[in-house]
């Protein structure tokens, strides 16, 4: 397979397939990233977790919904091994959409303020955590640059038209809901999650990563007052508990906390699939790929 590096992202770098061009790489690194800040420290082996669990996924939906996933291969470079996402090639539309089930995060901030989540009404007496009744639809814009801003529904349908902020709309919920009961199945909580969806000979398809622990909160059973979460939360809490949230300089991860999420993801993989990590391709050779460390 011969490849080209098209874009470098701050976790995932996208080839183009040189022999196909109606299909990309997307390779996932072992960064990770919090309050738009790559951080030096890898997570070992978090790449190969991250392909190993959106594959999981893509696969626990079948054909219910138009995906841009094909395959994971085997027939790429050795360090791309088990990191490496064979997808058809998509027209990204740029938005963040994000489904929410459970009071947490900034929709528990937001709600704490008016009683709303960015323009959707809610009950009023909920605490942080509880589940909603039904799921809401909090999408941002996708910035190049600096942080994505939140969308009112309103909002969404001026950039983009009634129809297609509509479609994101049920699309969002309908997969959300779609794995929410899938992690349910197997004792897990997907607390809220992004999607990303794009155009593929014309039809309106999901893409990018899905149900990761770096695009989802997840907890084992109920989030409740105290969630102990599976997923990229414990670096936020940890940086916030280090009075960082993306100004001056950053601390250095330590051991602990890197073992802490590796720990995590590899739980989620785990108890998902129901197989051991240790039989998923590749190799713990802390693949970082090109230098996305910012300062």
């Amino acid at each position: 397979m011969e490849l080209e590096l098209i874009a470098s992202g701050k976790v995932r770098e996208v080839y183009a397939v040189r022999d196909d061009p109606t299909k990309l790489l997307m390779v996932a690194t072992d960064r990770i990233s919090a309050y738009d800040r790559v951080f030096a420290e890898p997570v070992i082996d978090k790449g190969r977790l991250l392909s190993a669990i959106s594959a999981a996924a893509f696969t626990a939906l079948g054909d219910r919904f138009q995906t841009h996933f094909v395959d994971v291969p085997i027939d790429v470079p050795a360090q791309f091994l088990g990191r490496a996402t064979l997808v058809k090639r998509a027209a990204m539309i740029p938005v963040e959409c994000v489904a929410r089930g459970y009071l947490v995060g900034s929709a528990w901030d937001a709600y704490r303020t008016d009683g709303t989540v960015q323009g959707v009404a809610l009950p009023t007496g909920l605490g942080f955590g509880d589940r909603l009744k039904e799921p809401i639809f909090t999408p941002t814009t996708k910035e190049e640059t600096g942080h994505d801003r939140p969308l009112t529904p309103l909002e969404l349908r001026d950039l983009h038209g009634i129809e297609l902020a509509q479609r994101l709309e049920e699309l969002t919920k309908a997969i959300y809901v779609a794995l929410a009961t899938w992690f349910s199945e197997h004792g897990l909580t997907l607390v809220d999650s992004k999607f990303e969806f794009g155009w593929v000979d014309g039809d309106l398809v999901l893409a990018d990563e899905i149900a990761t622990p770096d695009s989802s909160r997840i907890v084992r059973g109920e989030p409740g007052a105290s969630p102990e979460w599976l997923d990229k939360q414990l670096l936020r809490d940890w940086l916030s508990e280090h009075g960082f949230r993306g100004d001056g300089q950053a601390p250095v991860l330590n051991g602990e906390l890197i073992e802490s999420v590796q720990g995590a993801y590899r739980q989620v993989y785990e108890t998902l699939s129901g197989r051991s990590f240790d039989d998923w391709p590749g190799g713990h050779d802390a693949y970082r790929g090109v230098d996305r460390v910012q300062s």
